[in-house]
């Protein structure tokens, strides 16, 4: 009996220091480790090409451009861009792109003051922004993508003013003034080719004369990854 027992705790003995390894090694948590960093192309190297669309909201500005002081204020018009560009630098936090940016703009004008006297004079005015942006999108290890950047160039304008009724005048004004540009939004990875999402851009040429012209737009935007 006395040997039955020895051999009985001898084996249990052997099977626990057998299985002891197997269950520590079972309850230990898995380490993923990744042998090499995560290729570039993951965070958006390469040529894209974007798109914005929504209303603009021109300032009401002050301007010679038509021989007389005059004041203009506009009535909430339209917005259309297209941006090429060419994404140069990544980091775990962010990837850098440049790129090119015009569109059109258009504003119907209200209202013109001559000379301080407000009178029947109305008219269109449209924009054309030519400029070199630089784009700074933040990763957030989701599909949402904050962005801010800057710009710089000019920006193409027609402003036409005319006089109601049948012997009315018509007069046009077309310029290239310095411009600059401010952006900011968020977008999302809805697959790995295509974002989209919501941005507010500012505008603001400066003609002669010194008094600057700003626009303010929100934008739906959409960008395609190449």
């Amino acid at each position: 009996m006395n040997r039955f027992l020895k051999f009985t705790v001898r084996t249990v003995v052997c099977a626990l220091l057998t299985l002891a390894p197997m269950i520590a090694f079972a309850q230990a948590p898995p380490v993923y480790e990744m042998p090499f960093p995560a290729p570039l192309e993951a965070y958006g190297l390469g040529w894209y090409l974007g798109g914005d669309l929504g209303p603009s909201f021109l300032q009401n500005f002050q301007s010679s451009r038509f021989g007389f002081p005059g004041g203009f204020t506009a009535r909430t018009g339209f917005r259309f861009d297209l941006e090429p560009g060419y994404n140069f630098l990544t980091a775990p936090a962010l990837t850098l792109g440049g790129e090119f940016e015009t569109g059109i703009l258009y504003n119907y004008l209200s209202s013109v003051t001559e000379n301080g006297f407000s009178g029947s004079l109305h008219g269109d005015y449209y924009q054309v922004p030519i400029l070199a942006n630089l784009v700074v999108h933040f990763h957030t290890d989701s599909i949402v993508l904050p962005y801010v950047g800057v710009g710089g160039g000019g920006d193409y304008s027609e402003a036409r003013i005319h006089s109601p009724g049948f012997f009315g005048y018509e007069n046009t004004n077309d310029r290239i003034d310095p411009a600059v540009q401010g952006m900011a939004g968020v977008r999302f990875r809805i697959n790995p080719v295509t974002d989209v999402g919501l941005g507010y851009k500012f505008l603001a040429a400066f003609p002669s004369g010194g008094h600057y012209i700003g626009n303010h737009s929100i934008l739906a935007n959409f960008v395609v990854h190449f």
